[in-house]
């Protein structure tokens, strides 16, 4: 796709991006690991890296966006439950210790700082808070959006037909807006 669409439509590749939920997460940080010379950030949702290494010669800048309550994509890490009608499992890293490898390999500062808390004021009890890693090499930056109450979903979505097997939404943030907030820093 990001020779073919060029080809066809106006397109500044300097400023390619990737996103995804759940295995488009793993998709991502896949592309920020593997093809960093075409891609400029990413900002995977509820899907971590499984990659063993990073391959990338320069820092990448990731956003990553996880539910401590994801059953399915669990925020410690292990196989999640399997699929409904099936035995299919898929394992997931530690979303901490993924975060961990990001900031080693961008030469970021080991420890966060809290950009943001926000929490919900009815009974869902939803909170999210945004933890920056700053000071990383080449200009880039890790940040994750730990997120509590919400489902296998995507943030500021609604998925209220799925929420039995997926979990409750949740709007505690709008991940496009986070996503284009983030991503519009940086270029190749």
């Amino acid at each position: 796709l990001i020779e073919t669409l060029p080809e066809k439509f106006p397109i500044d590749r300097r400023r390619i991006y990737a996103t995804g939920m759940s295995n488009g997460g793993m998709m991502a940080h896949g592309l920020a690991a593997e093809a960093s010379d075409v891609i400029a950030a990413v900002a995977p949702v509820a899907g971590g890296m499984v990659l063993p290494t990073i391959k990338s010669d320069r820092a990448v800048a990731v956003m990553h966006i996880h539910s401590v309550d994801y059953a399915r994509a669990r925020y410690t890490g292990g196989l999640g439950p399997p699929f409904p009608m099936t035995k299919s499992q898929v394992f997931h890293p530690n979303v901490d210790e993924m975060i961990k490898r990001w900031v080693g390999h961008n030469g970021c500062a080991t420890e966060p700082m809290v950009a943001d808390r926000r929490a919900d004021r009815t009974a869902r009890g939803h909170s999210a808070t945004k933890y920056v890693y700053a000071n990383c090499r080449d200009g880039a930056a890790v940040v994750l959006w730990k997120l509590a109450g919400a489902g296998h979903v995507w943030p500021g979505g609604k998925q209220k037909v799925l929420e039995r097997i997926l979990g409750p939404s949740t709007d505690i943030i709008d991940a496009n807006r986070e996503m284009w907030e983030f991503f519009k820093r940086f270029t190749l």
